[in-house]
């Protein structure tokens, strides 16, 4: 197996002080996503698909693995800007106590430069599911 090279990958690791089962829905539920993140939709399923629409950038995808509370993944691509290969966002989800320890890798990046973007994206929405998992409002998304 060839692995991708550090600059062609998104590897972002965030504590939140939640229970796993929680940080999991605001990862999977539809309702709970909107708090932080502009999805549209979301089918929580091996197969499903989910829409993620901020202004003019729209990103698709097929859900792969869906393994509550420990485990999701899915397809990511721009269709208004598409990548040009298949990318693959994944969070995984590890109790530490009474906390939740998210490690969020997207992988499958050709140009390292769309790489640091997505890593600077999810960085900030990392934050953002942090707030809302600790009960804050995450305020106005101004991701441009």
């Amino acid at each position: 197996m060839i692995k991708d090279a550090p600059e062609l990958v998104v590897d972002k690791t965030v504590r939140i002080n939640a229970p796993r089962e929680h940080v999991f829905k605001l990862l999977s539920d539809p309702k709970e996503m909107k708090r932080w993140e502009p999805i549209t939709s979301f089918e929580a399923r091996v197969g499903g698909r989910y829409q993620f629409e901020k202004g003019e950038w729209i990103a698709v995808g097929e859900i792969i693995e869906y393994d509550p509370p420990r485990a999701i993944a899915y397809t990511w691509d721009w269709k208004n800007s598409p990548l040009g290969s298949r990318t693959v966002v994944r969070y995984e989800l590890e109790a530490d106590g009474k906390a939740t320890v998210v490690r969020l890798t997207h992988t499958g990046f050709i140009d390292a430069e769309r790489a640091k973007m997505h890593g600077e994206g999810w960085a900030y929405y990392n934050d953002r599911l942090k707030v809302a998992a600790e009960g804050g409002d995450p305020g106005p998304d101004v991701m441009e």
